[in-house]
């Protein structure tokens, strides 16, 4: 462990994550609550949706806080610490996640969303490219797959850090963490998610302030800090470690692709109207803004307390034992937590709502009742959490390549087809197949070093090109969508259930 903690300070800050925890039960049994009392019929749209009535805050939470996971809260503020300014400027380009999500297909996805009666993610393909079987069952295998991937790696993180700043064992980290979300998701579904994630997000947010603002002051004069941190290592200082290629190459990954993510576009099917959908957009931004600026700058000052940390990831914990009394460490680590488990939360209900809608009632059981989708809703998202447990317990050595992969995978399969689907008509079902698959081989090749494609730049880039070509170039080749789902889609014969006040 690169840092030492007291017998004092781990008791301070048990007992602060154990405030936190507590709140987080309690938000659990409020959803629970809310959610028994949801006519039977209604239950399954409610679960995934929220019956479409989020308001602005907890539109603008689920967006950036879901989206702001574990690498946002360490593994952002490593890469500075490790490469300095050059992460500063490809980081920065997230800040723009909820207008990238929202602004982009948000309002037409809420309007069409409605239509379709879309309770999932994977709801909106099979209607937008007519209900094809091949974009269904793929789309259910890459969710779960790489969905399910990124969830083991957000979970063994968490616990890793909980292991590592209260000395409590992993296990039990990793029991409580999981604990934590199945009862939010599975108990409250979205509902649940969301009261959670918008206190999760009132959490991160002051202990990012708390943890800069201390950091400063610990620090005194930034002159001489520099001046300490050049002589060790220069390279920290210019934006130019990484070559201007690979640089804008992770400006597509940070700040485009978020469309592709499904635990971000899950937003866009619950808000409540335009209006609130605009709010989302500015206060996303300002959420993202002080949280990457204040851990990115906090990270590269943490060269000048730790020259030599082992471990770049540990950087925020690092200084928040040195610089923050105990129970503000602790309002720390709940921070962190707090930002994997939003994330968490999200995923999970974006993998049983893949399940339940389009594998279990699609295709095993399409006359399933209310009540039988009701209890098949409860029981998958409560098996997906024990099972992400169970996959937990023993991680992979490549976590790290988990979580590149899982984000790479998803935005080379997803982002095309579902941007082109949403605002080009002539998009059809054989090039979106095209795409999803030629994206996802393109980016398996190139990130995996099978083929040498990514022309130093991150693979995800290749992948989006080949995904959009094909996309394009097939759906141009082949016939074009059914009347009905263009009607359905850009026709204004609709009645306009999105209200504009």
């Amino acid at each position: 462990m690169s840092y030492e903690v007291s017998t004092s300070s781990r008791i301070a800050i048990i007992i602060t994550f154990a405030v936190y925890s507590i709140g987080m039960i309690a938000i659990g049994l409020y959803s629970k609550k809310s959610m028994d009392r949801t006519a039977v019929e209604k239950y399954v749209d409610e679960f995934y949706t929220g019956g479409r009535g989020m308001g602005a805050l907890v539109v603008a939470m689920m967006v950036a806080a879901s989206l702001c996971s574990a690498g946002t809260f360490l593994g952002g503020p490593g890469l500075a610490y490790s490469v300095g300014l050059t992460w500063v400027m490809a980081g920065f380009s997230q800040i723009f996640m909820n207008f990238t999500v929202l602004g982009e297909i948000g309002k037409k996805v809420g309007i069409v969303a409605r239509r379709v009666n879309a309770q999932s993610y994977l709801d909106l393909f099979v209607s937008r490219y007519n209900n094809n079987k091949f974009i269904g069952i793929f789309g259910v295998l890459s969710i779960i797959l790489f969905l399910g991937s990124y969830v083991v790696a957000q979970f063994v993180g968490g616990a890793r850090l909980f292991e590592s700043m209260t000395g409590l064992s992993y296990t039990f980290g990793l029991v409580l963490f999981a604990g934590l979300v199945l009862i939010t998701a599975a108990l409250g579904g979205i509902k649940g998610v969301a009261t959670a994630i918008v206190f999760q997000g009132i959490v991160m947010t002051i202990s990012v302030i708390t943890l800069f603002i201390a950091t400063l002051n610990h620090l005194g004069p930034l002159q001489a800090v520099y001046k300490e941190i050049i002589s060790m290592d220069p390279s920290v200082v210019t934006p130019w470690t990484w070559t201007p290629k690979y640089q804008f190459s992770m400006w597509v990954v940070y700040g485009l692709v978020y469309i592709g993510l499904p635990h971000g576009a899950m937003a866009t099917l619950t808000y409540k109207d335009t209006k609130s959908m605009h709010k989302a957009i500015i206060m996303g931004v300002i959420f993202v803004l002080v949280w990457t600026l204040a851990l990115i700058w906090t990270g590269s000052l943490g060269r000048f307390m730790f020259p030599d940390l082992k471990v770049a990831d540990q950087i925020i914990p690092s200084i928040a034992i040195k610089v923050l009394p105990p129970w503000l460490a602790g309002l720390t680590l709940a921070g962190v937590a707090g930002a994997i488990q939003s994330t968490v939360g999200s995923m999970v209900i974006i993998i049983s709502s893949t399940f339940v809608r389009n594998a279990y009632q699609s295709m095993i059981n399409p006359k399933a009742d209310s009540k039988t989708l009701k209890k098949v809703t409860i029981i998958s998202t409560v098996i997906i959490c024990v099972g992400i447990f169970v996959l937990s317990i023993n991680p992979p050595d490549a976590l790290q390549f988990m979580i590149t992969f899982a984000i790479g995978g998803l935005g080379a399969s997803f982002f095309w087809p579902l941007l082109l689907g949403v605002y080009w008509k002539r998009a059809n079902e054989y090039g979106a197949a095209a795409g999803m698959v030629g994206g996802m081989a393109t980016y398996i090749l190139g990130a995996g070093n099978y083929l040498p494609i990514s022309m130093g730049m991150n693979a995800t880039v290749i992948a989006l090109i080949v995904s959009g070509l094909l996309t394009v170039c097939v759906s141009m080749a082949t016939p074009k969508p059914p009347k009905g789902i263009i009607m359905t889609w850009f026709g204004k014969s609709y009645p306009k259930v999105v209200s504009e006040q």
